[in-house]
């Protein structure tokens, strides 16, 4: 049975050798107490025993009993690492040949554990060298190899080794002086002692300052694709920034070797991988002057529109689609006094929905700009979007972040689908927004309902709102408070929008903000009658909604009103908006004030009736009741 292992694998492994794919015997499996669940255990190749570590991979074959105490492997990717002085085998990938077997061969520990071992139950981090206590190691072996029930053949573990006569060119074990290999960066993981990844540089950040307990500081990162797709976030701090920002160019290939790898902060990075490379002095970053054609210049993971309406809110997505319209940029206000650019444009793709994308800051005057001139000129461009954020307020829509990157009619497979698809009848098709009149689990029409089924159906009396569609007329707008004052503060990416008041001043004041500012924003809050051949309900129509039947802007007709008492032009501007025929979205949720239970009808979205699409509709309806 000793011929199944490789002799000398061991000290081959700790020489250097990381090609050789050694078949060796697992002893002493265990779990190890760590904040994130691994498997450590005791290798033999016969002759010599020394500690490694099973990649997280393994973690439910060591579980299920796939791999335990007298497995035989074979280890297809495996790294070195030194822990307090002391080499441990990383196994990143291995083959079982043997489920269970019985103990083969004679064991002498690698002279690193001749004396003491790491304890494998210890809590601490093996990632930063720390250790909780040792213990002999003789009586860690010899102990766990006899309750597996395997039959040890004299342990005898000594104080001294030397390696066999074919490796004494190789040096002193301990010292690893064979260089670091280009590993896949999937391969990564903290317990590495030497590597090198070779990887394009497709996204760099601009220098933050920040401060904290230990004082001022200032950090940037960049983002690294290499050739099998995967991908990692570098980061760097204070004097480190100093030495690589101006080295680090986006588009180019790099040589990176010698950093620290920790878990992934998930809020700031949306990169699929679980850890982060941490440059430090001894790092080091070397461009490679020749291009490398295996290493894509951009990895997206693209999702349609319509995935969006079942994407967690704040999730980060990659999508593409035709630039159907832009709004021009406005000026908001953040919460810290702060002013920044907003501009939102709508996307539609093969799925039939579309969707409202908001550009933030530079996005607004940089991209921005360019799709509007396209769209001037007649053109409708492709626009891919990396890394964008998903926001449920109103429906769903997608806004860009620090992080984010956006590509214009991009030379990409996907653009010329789209492409051929727009120019082939999809620029006349219908689309769904997903924005502001997203219906749950429902289709478009499938929801189609009359003013008296909203009572007689108990409709917004559940746990969940009800969202349907009603064509319905406006026969009365209440016009004493049909707007009020609104925070036009920024909380995160979004306007506060909580009601302001005015102080002895002049200025506003926003309770939620505790800020003061000049000027507020005015929000609409129509209160309305409608009503179909079959009944009359009132409704509640908030800003978007309220400017889709008005027409204009709740400031302007404030201004008309209050300002500027212009009272025939305000009464035509709601005399328009009577008698009118709308496709009206609604929300239908009952809500409590104080002791009394009312059902509440929110206005989410506002079309005029189209007479082409309704023909369509009813027609559809018509042949649904005759098959």
């Amino acid at each position: 049975m000793a011929g199944r292992l490789t002799a000398n694998a061991i000290a081959a492994v700790n020489g250097g050798d990381l090609d050789l794919k050694p078949v060796v015997q697992v002893l002493d499996l265990k779990r190890i107490a760590q904040p994130q669940e691994r498997y450590g255990a005791m290798v033999s190749d016969g002759s010599a025993a020394q500690q490694a570590l099973l990649a997280v991979k393994f973690n439910e074959a060591a579980k299920s009993g796939a791999v335990r105490s007298g497995s035989v492997v074979q280890l297809l990717e495996y790294v070195c690492s030194t822990v307090k002085n002391q080499r441990i085998i990383v196994i990143l990938d291995m083959k079982i040949i043997i489920r269970d077997c019985e103990t083969i061969g004679n064991h002498k520990l690698h002279p690193e554990f001749a004396s003491e071992t790491l304890d494998l139950s210890s809590s601490r981090n093996f990632g930063n060298s720390r250790v909780q206590s040792l213990v002999p190691a003789a009586k860690l072996v010899s102990s766990s190899a006899m309750n597996s029930g395997n039959k040890v053949q004299n342990f005898n573990v000594q104080s001294f080794y030397r390696p066999p006569s074919n490796y004494k060119s190789y040096g002193a074990i301990m010292k690893n002086e064979a260089p670091a290999r280009v590993i896949p960066i999937a391969a990564l993981n903290p317990y590495q002692g030497r590597w090198t990844i070779k990887a394009r540089v497709t996204a760099k950040g601009d220098i933050r300052r920040y401060n904290n307990a230990k004082g001022d500081g200032k950090v940037f990162s960049f983002d690294l694709l290499d050739s099998d797709g995967g991908e990692i976030r570098a980061t760097c701090f204070n004097a480190v920034v100093d030495r690589f920002y101006e080295a680090v160019e986006v588009g180019k290939i790099y040589l990176l070797s010698k950093g620290s790898l920790k878990p992934a902060q998930k809020n700031f990075n949306h990169l699929n991988n679980q850890w982060e490379i941490f440059l430090e002095a001894t790092t080091t970053l070397e461009c490679c002057p020749d291009e490398d054609s295996s290493i894509p210049t951009q990895h997206f993971n693209f999702r349609q529109i319509i995935d969006i309406e079942n994407a967690e809110n704040n999730s980060i997505i990659d999508i593409i689609g035709i630039v159907e319209s832009i709004n021009p940029s406005v000026t908001i206000l953040r919460k810290n006094g702060m002013e920044t650019q907003r501009r939102i444009l709508n996307l539609k793709d093969v799925s039939g929905r579309s969707v409202e994308l908001t550009l933030w800051g530079d996005f607004c005057n940089r991209e921005g700009r360019q799709l509007q001139e396209k769209l001037d000129s007649g053109l409708f461009p492709a626009l891919a979007v990396k890394a964008g954020k998903v926001s449920d307020f109103s429906g769903k829509s997608v806004g860009t972040i620090s992080s984010t990157q956006l590509f214009i009619d991009p030379d990409l497979p996907e653009t010329y689908v789209l492409r051929e698809w727009f120019d082939g009848g999809g620029k006349d098709a219908a689309s769904h927004s997903i924005s502001k009149d997203m219906m749950p689990g429902l289709a478009l029409n499938d929801s189609r309902k009359t003013v008296s089924q909203i009572k007689d159906e108990g409709l917004g009396r559940g746990n969940k709102p009800d969202w349907v569609t009603v064509k319905a007329t406006i026969s009365f707008i209440k016009t004493d408070n049909f707007c009020y004052t609104a925070c036009p503060l920024l909380i995160g990416d979004r306007p506060c929008n909580k009601k302001v008041t005015r102080l002895a001043s002049g200025n506003w004041c926003c309770d939620r903000c505790s800020k003061e500012f000049e000027e507020c924003d005015y929000r609409y809050l129509l209160q309305a009658q409608v009503q179909d051949h079959t009944g009359v309900t009132w409704v509640t129509a908030f800003q978007e909604s309220g400017v889709e039947i008005i027409g204009c802007s709740a400031k302007e007709l404030y201004q008309l009103k209050h300002q500027e008492h212009d009272d025939k032009k305000f009464g035509d501007i709601i005399r328009r908006c009577l008698f009118e025929q709308y496709l009206f979205r609604l929300k239908i949720k009952e809500e409590h004030y104080g002791e009394e239970q009312q059902v509440k009808i929110t206005v989410v979205k506002a079309d005029k009736v189209n007479p082409s699409m309704e023909s369509k509709y009813l027609l559809d309806l018509i042949g649904k009741l005759c098959t």
